[in-house]
Parts: C-alpha cells; structure tokens; sequence
C-alpha cells in the first residue's frame, strides 16, 4: 500500500526522532532532535505528491529533507554573518572532526551535490551515512541495497568527498 508523507510520517515518527538523534547527538547544534523532526513535518505536510510505497523509501527521502532543512539552517546563518557553530562534519568515525562552521556544512553540500552530478546512489549513501549517520545496514534498507554494494558505495563516495573537501585520508 503507497501512503503519503503525513500517515508515514506518523508511523514512523519514532524513526524520524532516531534519525534526527543520531545526526545531532553528535553535533553542537543550535535546534533539539524535536525541532528537526517538527521542521520536516511542517516543511511536507499537505504535499499530496509525495507517496512512499515502503518505510525504506519514505526514510531516504526523510534523509534528505533533514539534510536540506540543516544546510538551509546554515545558508541562514551565513547570510546574518553569525559565526556559531552550527555542527561538526565528519565524514565516519575514521575520519577527523572538520569543525562545525556554516561555511562548512555549505562546502559538503556542494560536495554532495557534484557527488549526485556523477552518480546519485553514491551522494544518497554518502548523505545518509554522513548527514543522518544512519548504519550501513540502514542504508541498505533504505535504497533496497545488498551490504555490500553499501560498503562499496560509501568507500567510492568517502574518497570523493576527502579530495573535494581537501581532508587527509
């Protein structure tokens, strides 16, 4: 059965809280995991055009309405000049901290975006795996991927976003 944004978005709401968790838990963000959640849903209620025939389905696309939501966040900040740390990047655990400035969130936006220019699946795996720090089983699910090809995906997308970003590997 498709259902649209606002039915899977409340049957999965403890989902979306979990995602939005574990993205800013890490982070010295300026909004809760509440807020995030409450910001996507008042961002895509009443879109009839958005249906989702899986919960999967429906948490990739979560994924990047947060993403878009933060990077927005920090587009803002940047306009009115303010210098507060919005949120560390990384880019997995073996990767070093790169900060937390707007400026920062915006350059891995544009990263991700030339990413999606060459090959959408792998900005979709790295978008999950970095903004929403989903696992790779998780994200497997999410794009109806093997393990594997996940692993695989990210390595290729890792080693795009460290020569673009300039962070030693």
């Amino acid at each position: 059965m498709v259902e649209g944004f606002e039915e899977r978005f409340r049957a999965n709401y403890a989902d979306i809280l979990r995602l939005a968790r574990a993205r800013l838990a890490r982070e010295r963000s300026p909004i809760s995991t509440g807020t995030l959640a409450h910001e996507l849903y008042l961002n895509l209620q009443g879109r009839q055009d958005l249906r989702f025939a899986t919960p999967g389905e429906f948490m990739a696309y979560a994924s990047r309405a947060m993403r878009s939501l933060l990077v927005d966040m920090a587009r803002e900040r940047l306009a009115q000049k303010r210098h507060a740390e919005l949120m560390p990047l990384t880019l997995g655990a073996e990767v070093p901290d790169m900060g937390g400035t707007p400026e920062q969130l915006v350059a891995l936006d544009d990263a991700l975006a030339r990413l999606g220019a060459l090959d959408p699946r792998l900005m979709h795996v790295a978008e999950m795996r970095v903004i929403m720090g989903m696992e790779v089983s998780e994200v497997a699910l999410a794009l109806s991927i093997s393990e594997p090809t996940v692993k695989r995906d990210w390595q290729r997308a890792k080693a795009f976003l460290h020569e673009v970003l300039g962070v030693p590997q």
